[in-house]
């Protein structure tokens, strides 16, 4: 990540302390638990069952299940509505049930940290992935960043991957991209670190520099994804990191 983007995120923190407030956290929690409802065949935390009462209660009618054929198709259809809504939609990211959100991709590191998915200028910002990756996820290095928010949204649940047992117990990191392949990450390390962290400075392409500087790195490795978040800390500078690679 350049000095720009690290100077960024330390001004978009500071102003999070001083001004982010709970009526924009929660708005932005609204926003994106409408979407979770409106694409639930990409979001983790679907309707369907509720759905499927209602039903019921209205009809003795057993409704078909859908084959693959018709959730590969609605998951297509749910993919290109999500482009047409913001055209840098590039995937849909699901960690543990509890990251689960759209993933975009701007023209800078700099508008996403203050700009909902939807376009609402909201200080708990959207997830996003670093402007420099051209091929996506298909760089052999992945950086998302995303927002510590003060209710626990976006992404604040990194935390807890700084406890070794919770990280053994959630290690999975799915991702649903913008041309409907599934890819499965794997997490193996995180840690409390800074801004200055040389992680962020690994060029997207050097997978052989991440198996230097990243911590615990699989023997089977592929390729990589750190994502990261700043803290709730006095400290501005402060930044958790959590370390995902690709094992196939």
């Amino acid at each position: 990540m350049s000095l720009v983007t690290v100077g960024v995120f330390f001004v978009a923190s500071a102003l999070r302390v001083i001004f982010g407030g709970i009526y924009e956290d929660a708005a932005a929690r609204e926003e994106y638990a409408m979407l979770r409802e409106e694409f639930p065949i990409l979001s983790s935390q679907s309707n369907v069952e509720d759905e499927v009462l209602d039903v019921e209660e209205e009809s003795t009618v057993t409704p078909e299940e859908p084959s693959e054929d018709d959730e590969f198709d609605l998951k297509n259809l749910s993919l290109d509505e999500l482009a047409r809504i913001n055209n840098d939609f590039i995937g849909w990211i699901n960690i543990g049930n509890v990251i689960d959100y759209p993933v975009v991709r701007g023209r800078d590191n700099e508008k996403y940290i203050n700009t909902t998915f939807t376009g609402n200028h909201n200080s708990a910002g959207a997830i996003f992935m670093d402007y420099r990756q051209s091929k996506g996820f298909d760089e052999r290095v992945s950086i998302i960043y995303g927002h510590y928010t003060r209710d626990g949204s976006m992404f604040s649940p990194l935390g807890s991957y700084l406890n070794p047992s919770y990280l053994r117990q959630n290690p999975i990191i799915s991702i649903t991209t913008r041309d409907g392949r599934m890819l499965t990450y794997r997490i193996f390390a995180a840690k409390l670190t800074d801004a200055w962290d040389p992680a962020y400075t690994i060029s997207l392409s050097d997978g052989e520099r991440a198996v230097e500087e990243f911590p615990d790195v699989p023997n089977n490795a592929r390729n990589f994804m750190l994502l990261s978040t700043c803290t709730r800390s006095n400290n501005q500078d402060e930044r958790i990191l959590v370390f995902a690679a690709t094992t196939n």
